[in-house]
């Protein structure tokens, strides 16, 4: 069947990659042909607050940049707290990869507000929708810090589950990212491929 287009949310925390990883799946659906929507949303992204990116591609026109909720077909994101955030976005049958990354919010920090009493994975888990956590202290790497990498390793995990060319995202990223960061990016690539069939996508 024909993939006509997808609405996808893009989310986590400033310094996580947010901006990389929507550019380079724009990449790739431009190659192909598609009609493309971005709107990138960075609140305090540069303090570790959120940021999230409303990621449209079609084979028609697609008139507005951001999505509605409940129209959401897949969310994609870096840090725990962001996903809880965007969870009531995803259609029913809606799915979701996310980190088991976690940064506490400055007013939880100074101690104005308490934390969610509650494991933020488990109230994940029992969203009812199909989900896909990686645990970045059970998939660390030698060669590089997984927590840093994590919008390349969710980039060919999202790839693995849509059936996309790995040949094809690698190349993209190795276009797209500054020379003496490629070697770095490609290994997180494939570790995302790792984890990926880990899953059994």
């Amino acid at each position: 069947m024909q993939d006509t287009g997808k609405n996808i949310i893009i989310a986590g925390v400033g310094g996580q990659g947010i901006l990389l990883f929507s550019n380079l799946l724009s990449k790739y659906y431009m190659k192909l042909g598609y009609e493309l929507k971005i709107s990138d949303v960075i609140g305090l992204g540069q303090r570790g607050g959120g940021v999230e990116s409303h990621f449209r591609y079609s084979n028609k026109p697609v008139l507005s940049p951001f999505i509605k909720s409940g129209d959401v077909d897949y969310l994609l994101s870096f840090e725990q707290t962001e996903t809880l955030r965007y969870l009531h976005c995803l259609k029913d049958d809606g799915i979701v990869f996310t980190s088991t990354f976690e940064l506490s919010t400055s007013s939880v920090n100074t101690r104005l507000e308490k934390d969610m009493p509650e494991s933020k994975t488990e109230l994940i888990k029992r969203s009812g929708k199909k989900t896909f956590i990686i645990d970045p202290e059970e998939n660390k790497s030698p060669d590089f810090d997984i927590s840093k990498m994590m919008n390349i390793v969710m980039l060919a995990i999202y790839a693995e589950f849509r059936g996309y060319p790995h040949e094809e995202m690698i190349e993209i990223v190795r276009e797209s990212v500054p020379a003496k960061f490629i070697e770095g990016n490609i290994k997180a690539y494939e570790k995302g491929v790792e984890i990926a069939r880990a899953f059994a996508l």
